[in-house]
């Protein structure tokens, strides 16, 4: 079973299956600001927080803020009044446009579990979902199952306490791994640089 092949690169943070929508799909242009941001390297050393700032012009709630190489955005989504944050990464091919793949740590509240998701083009072969591994000697990795693919394919899984805290832990170097629609299996690398205290922004938003 694989998507189809129509991939445009933007966030729709967590999937719809889980009935859950964090900021960069609150507001128009959000998502799009969010594929348009490609992390430093991950040699670079870690950089204090930017200021938060307006992501729209539109959406004037929406903010975001910059961790080594995550960001981390906020947003109030229509016809609530708690603010939403999410923490996030992307990763881009050389010399392709867009970004092949996002991954997304955040919650609807902090009555709700904490998830991470991770965003792939359609065209992707489902049954051995996405797995994230947080070092070279790390066999396990946190696995994620696909739940959805609308305009792209999203597979998601709830971070336990000790998960959250290995992954915040984790000094990698980190990899994305899942498997393409010619059924090859495909590794690309992730950096942490910036993770905990990105997480820790969005988990709990002041």
């Amino acid at each position: 079973m694989a998507c189809s092949r129509a991939f445009k690169p933007r966030l729709v943070a967590l999937s719809l299956a889980c009935g859950l929508t964090l900021a960069a799909t609150l507001a128009a242009g959000v998502g799009a600001a969010f594929a348009q941001s490609v992390p430093p390297s991950a040699k670079k050393p870690a950089t204090p927080p930017a200021a938060a700032a307006p992501a729209d012009p539109n959406a004037p709630q929406a903010t975001t803020a910059t961790y080594g190489d995550w960001v981390v955005r906020c947003a109030i989504p229509p016809n609530q009044t708690v603010r939403v944050c999410e923490a996030g990464t992307g990763v881009q091919v050389q010399g392709q446009q867009g970004l092949l793949a996002q991954i997304v740590i955040g919650r609807l509240n902090k009555d709700q579990p904490t998830r991470l998701v991770i965003q792939l083009p359609n065209g992707v072969f489902l049954p051995p979902g996405a797995t994230l591994f947080l070092d070279e000697k790390d066999k396990s990795g946190l696995a994620t199952v696909f739940a959805t693919c609308t305009q792209a394919c999203f597979a998601d899984t709830e971070l336990k306490p000790d998960q959250l805290a290995a992954l915040k832990a984790a000094k990698g170097p980190g990899r994305l791994e899942f498997v393409d629609g010619a059924r090859k299996r495909i590794a690309v690398p992730i950096s942490f640089n910036g993770l905990p205290a990105a997480t820790d922004a969005a988990l709990s938003p002041k």
